[in-house]
């Protein structure tokens, strides 16, 4: 069985509390959608496992194994090392593994964090129209939602995507202070479940190559995302979109032409090196390459800048500069120079 485990938390996160019913255009086509009988519904593998752990039984494992049997392998390859639900061990490892006393109050609260889904369920269904528009013949699959204990943040299978509750109980939450830095809990926040859902859908729509790439193939990529993103949650903000505050989006547009001077004359632009290339993608306090004043994954919104303008100089759809893999003639078509 092959399936993805995607840390999203290598890539972008929303920054600012976002109201998915807070503009009126949106509640109208949710409010479509619901009378279409469309409305996305996300499939509750936590609360279902949860009540499991609560009085084990095996007709519960049964029960859980007819409706996840596929994602049951996945979870346990992440959670416990342990991918084969038809051994007894299975279970027992997991009943072990939640019943640590930190996880298991980490359990409830995200439990309680998210009693409720439908404003995600709404905002995901407005997208997932877009998705019918935009690439014909594709729409989302079927969306769960797990606890992982702060490992993999989604689980991608074929027709399941998988987010783990327990990375977006919000910024403060006490329960990550031992965990993770100050940049890193900036993004741990509910209002960026419907955004990772998306982004772990486009990144299975984007053509896998067994080239190695090199820095501009990688920007241009992750500008790919986010300018997806931006059509499929077009009342989103750019800063909310890749992750930046207010005073990160403003200096990265104010050092844009230093940024990619400086990625020009250092020759990176089409360095295969992996230290340079994750330096200017990876999560970070700052893009090491460029400043310390800066934000992290600069590289991710200089591609974006990048596709855009190829987008709006060629007219070329979606769909098409999804699946264009000659990032040369992206950037060149482009006319990008800052």
């Amino acid at each position: 069985m092959k399936y993805v485990i995607t840390l999203l938390f290598l890539f972008v996160s929303l920054s600012s509390l976002y109201s998915c019913t807070s503009n009126s255009k949106q509640r109208n086509d949710s409010a479509s959608i619901q009378n279409q009988g469309e409305l996305i519904s996300i499939k509750r593998f936590d609360q279902d496992l949860y009540r499991y752990l609560q009085n084990p039984s095996s007709l519960q494992q049964d029960s859980l194994i007819g409706s996840y049997g596929k994602f049951m392998e996945a979870f346990g390859t992440v959670t416990i090392n342990n991918s084969d639900i038809s051994v007894a061990s299975y279970f027992s490892d997991l009943k072990g593994y939640f019943s640590n006393p930190m996880l298991s109050q980490i359990y409830k609260d995200a439990l309680d964090t998210f009693s409720v889904v439908l404003p995600y369920e709404k905002e995901l269904s407005v997208a997932d129209e877009l998705i019918r528009k935009y690439f014909a013949g594709k729409q989302l699959p079927t969306l769960g939602m797990h606890v992982s204990g702060f490992k993999a943040n989604t689980i991608v299978l074929a027709d399941f995507i998988s987010i783990s509750s327990d990375r977006y109980l919000g910024t403060d939450y006490s329960g990550y202070k031992d965990f993770f830095e100050d940049y890193q809990r900036q993004q741990m926040k509910p209002e960026m479940i419907s955004r990772d859902y998306l982004k772990a859908w486009i990144l299975t729509e984007i053509p896998i190559s067994n080239k190695r790439k090199d820095l501009l193939a990688e920007i241009i990529n992750e500008g790919k995302i986010l300018y997806t993103l931006q059509l499929l949650l077009p009342n989103w903000g750019e800063a909310a979109l890749i992750g930046y505050t207010s005073e990160q989006l403003d200096w990265s547009k104010n050092k844009e032409k230093e940024i990619w001077k400086v990625t020009v004359d250092q020759n990176y632009l089409f360095t295969t090196d992996y230290m340079t290339i994750l330096k200017y993608l990876e999560e970070a306090p700052y893009t090491a390459t460029i400043s310390t004043d800066s934000p992290g994954r600069l590289g991710a919104w200089i591609g974006w800048q990048i596709v855009k303008a190829y987008a709006a100089n060629t007219g070329a759809s979606l769909d098409s500069i999804i699946k264009e893999s000659d990032m040369q003639n992206i950037l060149k078509q482009s006319k990008y120079n800052p």
